[in-house]
């Protein structure tokens, strides 16, 4: 058996209020370059659903830069450390050199015209810069002169070679090259400086501030040409980004004030606004990063969602949305389940519930959420055509799965109030089963119809295709199986059967499909990295051999014809079971790098995974 990635979707840009983010492109325009997490994410600006991903870094990575020739991406992290890496053959991604610029956050970096010498600031112990060549990574010269944590770097593009620098300190500056020394300290902001940038032709740069403030200076000598924030129209809060056009007549500034404007440099005018939100100061809605590629005008918003803006109605003319936190569950639906079209649904840390359609395009589902708290479970019942998710609000909401995915709104009058922190659920033939704390929660419809509270602490719940089989896994390492029906009011005296082989916590279990009352399989997985399946005929361990995960499995889920299964882990592997030569498997290594939160199988053929890295990956398994 083996494994081919067929397919990835990629999460948008983390966002952290009050912090601009930096996002770069390739010179050719056709793809926008951005990190979150440990990944650093090559997005195609045309078609967004196609995207590669880079994973090598060892901490959270801040920024990525294409070179001017194209054939390097430079990347920094949270720990000060540089990689800069081939994009020749995005396959391999050969890396070219890493090393450390400081001890600290890598706010920036910027190549100089000649793809031969980097600078990079951020927040250094020892030092807020330091600039360097690409290939020896040797020192050519001093980025000096700040009190205070860098925010943003740019190099004129072209000689006499020159760099700037912004600065939490109040400051812009100005240094010769190379080696590169400082020359001079512009103070015309009076609050934080979170952007400078050089024009295409090394004739300008601009600087941004939080005061609201754009300055223009000369690119060759740093004295100031003009304040542009004087305009009439100009941005009413801080600046965080701005982007030059392709052509230097125009830029691109995003603010504080939720609107993105086109500026005309020449007249010194505002000639296109953008705005987004009912209000001002609303954190989701302010524009936190620019990016002007080619024909692509791009707006980054504060809760991660890229808006692509028309000149020509001041209006985004695409919003492309998608996760910015890891995921936490993971779900799907297709025309057997009555829908239009298959369909994605994944969850995350920060309340967010996305539904991708077949062309791996995100759609936020809307309506009142889960309110910015983390989601732990997603259920789709096919018979019913619901999608059920629980989160950290102790709350149980209900959205349609056989529309289109582009108007997926959850169900107001399908909310449902916990009687605590939900841990698991399981969803099938119009009943839901939740697991929270202490309780199994059996919900029939819109409407609470038991609460159960069984003699151990759950921690894990299965339901079979019928809903007559009701699987509750505890703490104590056991996993009771039980007949269920609509009218259950309380757990029977005595399970049918009681599964007690398992060694750790029981973290997820799956009824195998076809599983009836005497027949049928369940695998059980739990923290001590164990997936075992049981006959539900006698209750004994069947397959006891798919133990090669290294920690605890978060996910466990059959394929449809039963003679498969997939698991996910917190190893950061997902495996790939068969069920007539149990010692056989498919061992995807380093799936998702902080770990596997859910897998599952969209055909016998092709299987779906996600996890904390915010990604969704799809893979073609040939037996």
């Amino acid at each position: 058996m083996s494994s081919k990635l067929q397919s990835v979707y990629a999460p948008n840009p983390s966002t952290t209020r009050g912090h601009a983010v930096h996002l770069g492109g390739d010179p050719k325009g056709a793809n926008m370059l951005y990190t979150n997490g440990r990944s650093v994410v090559i997005r195609n600006l045309d078609d967004p659903s196609k995207a590669h991903v880079y994973s090598q870094h060892a901490a959270a990575a801040t920024v990525a830069r294409y070179a001017p020739s194209g054939y390097y991406i430079a990347s920094g992290d949270v720990a000060g450390n540089i990689r800069i890496w081939d994009t020749t053959n995005l396959e391999e991604t050969i890396l070219k050199t890493e090393t450390r610029a400081f001890n600290g956050r890598i706010n920036d970096l910027a190549w100089d015209f000649e793809s031969k010498r980097l600078i990079a600031v951020g927040e250094g112990r020892e030092r807020f810069g330091h600039a360097f060549l690409f290939d020896s990574a040797s020192s050519v010269g001093e980025i000096t002169g700040h009190a205070k944590v860098c925010n943003a770097v740019s190099i004129r593009p072209g000689r006499p070679l020159r760099a700037v620098t912004a600065s939490d300190d109040l400051s812009v500056n100005f240094y010769h090259g190379v080696p590169f020394k400082f020359n001079k300290s512009l103070t015309d902001h009076t609050r934080f400086v979170q952007c400078v940038r050089y024009n295409p032709d090394g004739s300008r740069f601009v600087s941004t501030g939080m005061d609201g403030k754009l300055f223009l200076y000369d690119g060759t000598s740093g004295d100031k040409l003009a304040e542009l924030s004087t305009a009439d129209n100009a941005h009413t809060g801080g600046i965080f980004s701005a982007s030059w056009s392709p052509d230097g007549q125009f830029l691109l500034t995003g603010s504080a004030d939720n609107t993105a404007k086109i500026w005309d440099v020449a007249a010194t005018a505002v000639v296109n606004t953008f705005s987004f939100g009912d209000q001002q100061q609303q954190p989701e809605f302010q524009q936190v990063g620019t990016l002007w590629q080619g024909a692509h005008l791009v707006a980054l918003s504060g809760n991660g969602d890229f808006n692509y803006l028309d000149r020509a109605t001041n209006q985004p003319s695409r919003t492309v949305v998608g996760h910015t936190r890891g995921i936490t569950a993971l779900t799907a639906t297709g025309p057997a389940a009555g829908a239009t079209q298959a369909t994605l649904w994944s969850a995350s840390y920060d309340g967010r519930v996305c539904a991708w359609d077949n062309h791996g395009v995100a759609h936020v589902v809307t309506g009142t959420g889960h309110a910015g708290t983390q989601v732990v479970g997603l259920a789709a019942d096919v018979h019913a055509g619901t999608l059920q998710s629980v989160g950290m609000d102790n709350m149980l909401l209900q959205t349609a799965t056989t529309g289109d995915a582009a108007q997926a709104r959850y169900d107001a009058g399908a909310q449902q109030a916990l009687t605590g922190v939900p841990v698991r659920l399981a969803a099938a033939h119009g009943l839901t089963a939740v697991v929270t704390s202490q309780d199994v929660v059996q919900l029939r419809g819109n409407s609470v119809n038991a609460t159960l509270r069984p003699p151990f602490a759950p921690t894990a719940v299965a339901l079979n295709a019928d809903a007559s089989l009701l699987a509750i896994g505890g703490k104590d390492t056991k996993t009771r199986v039980y007949a269920w029906t609509p009218t259950t009011s309380a757990l029977p005296p005595q399970p049918l059967l009681t599964l007690e082989a398992n060694r750790g916590e029981v973290t997820c279990i799956a009824f195998a499909p076809g599983a009836a009352q005497g027949d049928g399989r369940v695998a059980v997985a739990d923290a001590q990295r164990q997936v075992l399946v049981y006959g539900l005929a006698s209750g004994a361990v069947e397959i006891s051999q798919w133990v090669f995960h290294a920690a605890r499995v978060n996910s466990i889920a059959w394929s449809p014809s039963g003679a498969h299964a997939v698991s996910g882990s917190l190893d950061t592997n997902v495996e790939v079971w068969s069920v007539a030569t149990p010692m056989k498997h498919v061992c995807i290594k380093n799936a998702h790098t902080e770990g596997v939160s859910d897998a599952l199988f969209l055909d016998e053929n092709t299987v779906v995974s996600a996890g904390a890295d915010g990604l969704i990956k799809t893979w073609q398994i040939t037996y």
